[in-house]
């Protein structure tokens, strides 16, 4: 029997799970093309695509890693500004969340969170048949979820971190598609290694150690 107060962290943990892959699918979302139905206005497309990039909200030394190649490749201060961040905030030491590694890359069950968030009437889950014959699942969200997230955003300011995190990893994803997110991903010989069926491990001594050298050749 469990008792009453490991339910009540196992309940918290899955609300956060919820609250965080909410945050993917209404800020990673675009305009449908033909309403469903008038409350389901917006679509996030693809299960892969929101489990890569719930990983680097997971995993904010690789996001660092993608934000300082960014940086390197173009310049961008407020890359190299944001992965900053995530360290002098320790983000990779207080906020990494596990995920396995499995075929597909890094990997958690979804319907847990789904099944919280449809039956708060927040998101609706569909698969779309595609012309190869293969299934698109696809997540559809509205003006309902959105007010959620601004009261949310607006009771707990502590939570803006979800939405500060989401903004950038969707930043990093840009347009690219769920399988071309997974292979950025293997290319962290870390990330690319690990067995499958174990937990990926941090890296965040190697991207702390870089951004050093970065931000040293920076000011030199």
């Amino acid at each position: 029997m469990v008792s009453s107060s490991g339910s009540s962290k196992a309940s918290g943990y899955t609300y956060r799970d919820a609250l965080r892959l909410l945050f993917i699918l209404v800020r990673g979302s675009q305009p449908v093309d033909s309403l469903v139905e008038r409350e389901w206005d917006s679509v996030f497309v693809g299960e892969k695509r929101a489990l890569a990039i719930d990983f680097w909200v997971r995993y904010p030394d690789y996001l660092a890693d993608e934000l300082l190649d960014r940086f390197e490749r173009h310049g961008d201060l407020d890359a190299l500004d944001a992965a900053r961040t995530i360290f002098e905030n320790e983000e990779p030491d207080v906020r990494q969340v596990q995920m396995i590694r499995w075929r597909r890359g890094a990997y958690d069950d979804l319907q847990t969170s789904l099944s919280v968030l449809t039956y708060r009437g927040l998101v609706r889950s569909m698969d779309r048949g595609l012309q190869n014959g293969m299934l698109q699942h696809e997540y559809l969200s509205g003006a309902a979820a959105r007010t959620f997230l601004d009261e949310v955003l607006r009771d707990h300011p502590a939570l803006h971190w979800y939405e500060k995190q989401t903004r950038l990893a969707l930043s990093v994803a840009g347009t690219q598609s769920g399988s071309a997110l997974k292979d950025i991903h293997y290319r962290d010989p870390e990330y690319g290694s690990t067995p499958y069926g174990s937990i990926i491990p941090p890296i965040r001594d190697r991207v702390r150690a870089r951004l050093r050298e970065l931000e040293e050749k920076q000011d030199g």
